[in-house]
């Protein structure tokens, strides 16, 4: 009997701190079900008043009761772990759905080729590139010979994705609209295992204004080429060194020449964000640092928040 009445509580003590049910209403449904059952059976009433011996250790209505929470316990429990179950098996699916996406490995492309009309939609949604990335003049152009027609910069957003990229990028295209390479905003890592001329990384004769690759964070092997630019701003503040391998430092070096001079820059107010540290900008305002100087940065949010005030 105490077993049982132990049972009892603890099914209903469990099951009523998690919030499953109300245990006094089903006292009271058990109650009404308990005399229910007793007018309809006077044998097992007399059991239940004490005027004959019960059929186990345990009075009837008690019995009734303990069993009667048990099951409502664990048909709860069980209900409430099928549910579990069922959110942690969508919860997978959806982290293999979105693992899928982020990891689109594609082939990338060997010299001469380049980006152009035929070959630019299997760079959709990928996000690692085994190979080269090619940007001449031929992809903005078109090449006649060959029946290709020219692609508008809007083009390039197929590479909003990539993360990283095995080869190395070459971008030597000029179009009026071709002024940033924010379409690479998300790229991290350039590895350089195949270089062009050494160089890992080219942007040489285009038509850009400012780079805008606000993710770089490593080029592995290879050289930096940024040269003959003529409007391109922005880059002389950047100290590639900082993205090269510490056991590769002195073997990689960057080239910086040729571009819009700086006191041209400066006289456009083409130059980086008060907001940005020593490091440099990839471009125009604050969300175009390589790293932001928070002290300043906090200190210029103070005085544009007490200026509201004064307003």
């Amino acid at each position: 009997m105490r077993k049982h009445r132990n049972d009892a509580a603890l099914g209903a003590t469990v099951a009523e701190q998690q919030g499953f049910f109300d245990l006094a209403s089903i006292r009271r449904e058990l109650a009404e079900s308990i005399n229910r059952h007793q007018r309809e059976n006077p044998r097992q009433s007399e059991w239940a008043d004490g005027r004959r011996k019960p059929l186990g250790n345990q009075s009837y209505p008690h019995r009734i009761l303990s069993v009667a929470l048990r099951t409502k316990a664990q048909g709860l429990f069980t209900r409430a772990r099928m549910k579990s179950d069922l959110l942690l098996f969508l919860g997978y699916l959806c982290c293999v759905s979105h693992a899928g996406r982020r990891r689109k490995v594609c082939p990338g492309l060997k010299d001469p080729d380049y980006v152009n009309y035929f070959n630019i939609q299997r760079f959709k949604g990928c996000t690692k590139i085994t190979g080269n990335i090619i940007i001449s003049d031929a992809t903005f152009n078109g090449d006649p010979y060959l029946n290709l027609m020219g692609l508008h910069p809007h083009a390039l957003k197929v590479f909003e994705n990539v993360q990283d990229i095995t080869g190395c990028l070459v971008v030597q295209g000029y179009h009026p609209d071709f002024t940033s390479l924010s379409y690479f905003k998300n790229l991290s890592r350039i590895r350089g295992k195949r270089t062009l001329l050494d160089n890992s990384l080219t942007i040489a004769f285009t038509s850009l204004k400012y780079l805008g690759m606000t993710s770089l964070k490593s080029i592995q092997r290879g050289n930096v080429m940024i040269a003959s630019n003529k409007d391109l701003c922005y880059v002389d503040s950047i100290e590639f060194q900082q993205f090269f391998r510490r056991s590769r430092n002195k073997r990689q070096r960057a080239v910086v020449q040729r571009n819009k001079p700086l006191l041209n820059c400066v006289s456009e107010n083409a130059v980086c964000s008060l907001r940005c540290s020593s490091k440099g900008c990839w471009g125009p305002g604050y969300k175009n640092c390589v790293e932001k100087d928070t002290h300043f940065s906090n200190l210029i949010d103070n005085m544009l928040w007490t200026q509201s005030l004064n307003w």
